[in-house]
Formats: structure tokens, C-alpha cells, sequence
């Protein structure tokens, strides 16, 4: 049931637009570029408007590629701001560092009692084929369900924020639900699992906690441990995607002294997979639990991208050790299948 349905009115939703390849133009020489106004290209879409009354409102006009940290602070102060005003939320994004921003306002916007959904699209708006105009009439049709929690709507999927994983540069279903299953898919109507969060009398909190000063660097063949021991002089914690199970070298140059240094100077480091599904049991590996026994931090299924955000927030609320090491084995927005 919508919240049109349910209340016998029609539903707010307010777009929010970051830039992004769905309301991007073709120059002359055939590279895109953001539009100057987002709102015109989505007034062609008149399917939004009998779904719901629509608002535009930009936070700013980038490549995704050059989105930084401050701009999650904005999108999500942007709709703590406006939570009474709206049933629903939108943020129009580009897909680079879509799964990001969806982890970012995961764990700025908590306690959500309406739907915030992240959506992009491969093809722009304005050209043949576009995938912009589907996911954009579907992510508002999830901003009016029983749904409420940030979720990414792509293709005919709806995925948890911490979830999404862009997988393909070709495929309309650019994204994937990783080591969960989606939150719900679109067909000839929309079905949510069984897991997710539906709209209820919580009270949104805006949770602004965020120290951008965190490294994410994947262990490759021949790694410098001179390169821990640079990230640690220079950032606040770090991230290492180990190979297969979260394991680290641990012969000749390896890394276990530069991780058991930078974690005796209060720098955490955590450890992820670079595995696509899985999760770390560092454990299970003498190169693994030489790491944890170092004081490493397994990022268990969450990931790369989740895991470096979810330190972030983390480390914007504390600089304790042991305090970092809890929360971060701590689900707090289905992150993470925690371990009992």
C-alpha cells in the first residue's frame, strides 16, 4: 500500500539532484557533462507527477567522481531538514560513487520513518535508451511504499544502502545486493522482503558524525609496509582489503608490524575482503590471525565501501581503540551480519 492509498491524499517526494550521468548532456565532442538545471529534464518525466507532488531541489550539479565527503553532510542535512515536509525522498546520483553516498546517509539518517532512495541511471535522461526515466519513476514509487530506510533502487532492484555494489559498466542493472538479499524487486509491482523496515512512529535523528580522514588501500603482490606506515602518519584510520578471507602478507616486507605500529599511535586499521561475496574470518589463516593478533579489525560482510564510511562515522565520535573496535563489529543499520 502507497501513502496515497493509505491516507487518501496525494504524497510529497522531494527529488534531491547531485549531478550524475541521469541528468547529464552531450557535449560536441561526445564526452557528458551536468546540466545546468536538473529541474527541466525531470519536468519531461510527467508519470512523476501522477505518482506523487513533486519537488526539485539541488545540493549540487557534479561528476560523481568528484563528490567528497561534505557533500553526504549536505544531502543529509538537506533531508533532516525538510523529514516533515515530504513523504518520500529522492537523491538523483551518479553511479560512480553511488554506493557510497547510500552508506554515508545510512548512517547519517537513522531511525528513518519514510523512505530516502538513491538512483542513477547508465544512459542520461535526454538520449535514446536511457534507464533514467524507469529508475526514476520507480525510485519515487519506493519513496511513496511502506518502505523506510535509505535504499538504492536500480533496474528492478531495491537494496539496502550498505548494501549496493556497482557491479557492471554495461548493464542496465548496474548494481547488486551484496552478501544479503535485496530489500525488494520491481516487477509489475513492487515486493518487499521480509527484513525490511517499514514506515512506523520512529523519530528520524540526524547523526552527523563523520572525520573524512580515512585511507582505503586493496593488499596487492609486493605491498610496502612503508605505505601503512605513510597512511598512518597522514590519516586517522584505514582500511586494507585483504585477500580472500581477510588475509595479510606476512613474510619478508609484509605488514603486520606496520598495522601493530600504526594501531599502538590510536590509528585503526580494518580489515575487509576484496572478495565480491563473503565475509572475513581472519581466523582461519595464519596470515589472517596474524593480523587480528597485531589488533586489526575484522570488517567482517560489509563492504569496501561500507566499511571505509562506516570508520569514518565511527571515528567522527570517538578516537578510543577498543571503542572503535566494538562499534565496528556492531550492526547499526544492516551493515554487517554480526557474529554471536
Amino acid at each position: 500500500m502507497t501513502v496515497a492509498a493509505k491516507n487518501n491524499v496525494r504524497p510529497k517526494v522531494l527529488i534531491i539532484t547531485t549531478g550524475g550521468t541521469i541528468t547529464m548532456l552531450r557535449g560536441p565532442r561526445g564526452d557528458l557533462y551536468p546540466c545546468e538545471d536538473a529541474r527541466l529534464l525531470i519536468e519531461k518525466i510527467p508519470e512523476l507527477r501522477l505518482l506523487a507532488e513533486i519537488d526539485v531541489f539541488s545540493v549540487t550539479n557534479i561528476d560523481s567522481s568528484n563528490l567528497t565527503p561534505d557533500i553526504w553532510l549536505a544531502i543529509a542535512k538537506a533531508i533532516f531538514q525538510r523529514m516533515k515536509d515530504y513523504d518520500g525522498f529522492v537523491v538523483a546520483h551518479g553511479t560512480d560513487t553511488l554506493c557510497y553516498t547510500a552508506s554515508a546517509l545510512s548512517f547519517l539518517l537513522q531511525e528513518l520513518n519514510k523512505p530516502v532512495i538513491i538512483t542513477g541511471a547508465q544512459v542520461p535522461l535526454e538520449e535514446i535508451g536511457s534507464d533514467g526515466r524507469a529508475n526514476l519513476i520507480n525510485a519515487v514509487r519506493v519513496a511513496i511504499s511502506e518502505l523506510a530506510e535509505v535504499a538504492v533502487v536500480f533496474g528492478t532492484l531495491v537494496i539496502r544502502g550498505t548494501r549496493a555494489k556497482k557491479m557492471s559498466v554495461f548493464d542496465m542493472q548496474a548494481f547488486i545486493s551484496v552478501n544479503d538479499i535485496p530489500l525488494g524487486t520491481i516487477g509489475l509491482s513492487i515486493k518487499f522482503s521480509e527484513f525490511a523496515r517499514l514506515r512506523s512512529r520512529r523519530k528520524p535523528m540526524l547523526r552527523a558524525f563523520l572525520n573524512e580522514n580515512v585511507a582505503l588501500l586493496p593488499v596487492y603482490p609486493g605491498i610496502k609496509p612503508e605505505i601503512i606506515d605513510f597512511l598512518a602518519k597522514t590519516h586517522k584510520g584505514i582500511v586494507l582489503e585483504g585477500y580472500g578471507a581477510g588475509n595479510i602478507p606476512t613474510g619478508e616486507n609484509g605488514l603486520i608490524p606496520a598495522i601493530s605500529a600504526s594501531i599502538a599511535a590510536g590509528i585503526p586499521v580494518v580489515v575487509c575482503t576484496q572478495c565480491i561475496v563473503g565475509s572475513t574470518e581472519m581466523e582461519l589463516y595464519q596470515v589472517g590471525r596474524a593480523a587480528l593478533d597485531a589488533g586489526a579489525i575484522p570488517a567482517m560482510d560489509m563492504t569496501p565501501e561500507t566499511a571505509m564510511v562506516k570508520l569514518m562515522w565511527v571515528l567522527g565520535q570517538t578516537g578510543d581503540i577498543a571503542t572503535i573496535d566494538s562499534m565496528m563489529q556492531k550492526s547499526f543499520v544492516g551493515e554487517l551480519h554480526e557474529v554471536s
